[in-house]
């Protein structure tokens, strides 16, 4: 799904050049955008259904570089994360219904699509390779002025960061006092410190490790630690606390994890 470039504008706004055609890391995001493609033909109708765009099938299909089964809703092509996302988005916050500027960073067709269907919110998207996306930007170097936005949407992004820490300042750094970040990551509740590779480490040794070229690390406990560091309070959400296991059955979502921010006065 193609996106319409944004009208909104935003203050302190700069350029970036993009990466070339034979970057493999690139290479490797522009095959994980091909999954999020509806799929072609007739759906077998059924009991699963998609909570972002009523989908109703006997199956979904395989999602990401692993082809994970069972796991991409045919119609928009979410998966569980996405999912789970907009769940609690629409059925256990009221922020869409407030007028807000957000940033969506590595926009996910599923759900720009949505929130650039809403009138009351004026949406911006940024990804280093995308490009669909309204800028071209890496995370840890945000085109955009201080404060210039309420709302900010990170799923599954820092983890493919080096620098992580600074990718968090940047996103405090452009939310307004008092904004909020709903920020997602692979997490392992069990795990009091984050995972990472080693600064040597080759993608090959990363896929081993993390299950993909570009991961750097799996999420612990001490993330909200390194929020709070940027001015980021964050509260954890777990799949399994807020939706019953039938409900995530009929969603396909499984267990996942995502952290409610809000930025103090100071950073």
């Amino acid at each position: 799904m193609q996106l319409l470039q944004s009208q909104v504008s935003v203050p302190g706004t700069r350029p970036m050049t993009g990466t070339g055609p034979s970057d493999p890391e690139a290479a490797v995001y522009a095959r994980e955008r091909r999954h999020f493609r509806p799929a072609a033909g007739r759906l077998s109708p059924g009991l699963l259904t998609c909570p972002i765009c009523g989908t109703r099938a006997a199956r979904f299909l395989p999602f990401g570089l692993s082809g994970r089964r069972n796991a991409r809703c045919p119609g928009c092509g979410s998966a569980e994360r996405h999912r789970f996302l907009w769940l609690y988005l629409t059925r256990r916050t009221r922020l869409l219904e407030r007028r807000l500027r957000i940033l969506h960073t590595a926009p996910e067709p599923c759900l720009a699509a949505r929130l650039r269907a809403r009138p009351n919110l004026r949406t911006v998207t940024v990804d280093r390779f995308d490009p669909a996306a309204d800028r071209r930007a890496d995370l840890t170097a945000l085109p955009f002025a201080d404060a210039a936005f309420n709302l900010v949407l990170s799923s599954h992004v820092l983890e493919h960061i080096p620098d992580d820490r600074a990718a968090i300042a940047e996103i405090a750094r452009v939310l307004h006092p008092g904004g909020e970040a709903i920020i997602a990551v692979p997490f392992d509740p069990h795990a009091a410190r984050s995972p990472e590779a080693p600064a040597a480490a080759t993608p090959a040794a990363r896929q081993a490790l993390f299950g993909h070229p570009y991961h750097f690390r799996t999420y612990g406990r001490d993330l909200v630690d390194r929020l709070a560091e940027a001015g980021l309070i964050a509260r954890r959400v777990d799949s399994t606390a807020i939706l019953t296991p039938h409900r995530r059955r009929c969603f396909r979502i499984n267990r996942n994890h995502l952290f409610h921010c809000y930025r103090t006065a100071a950073t």
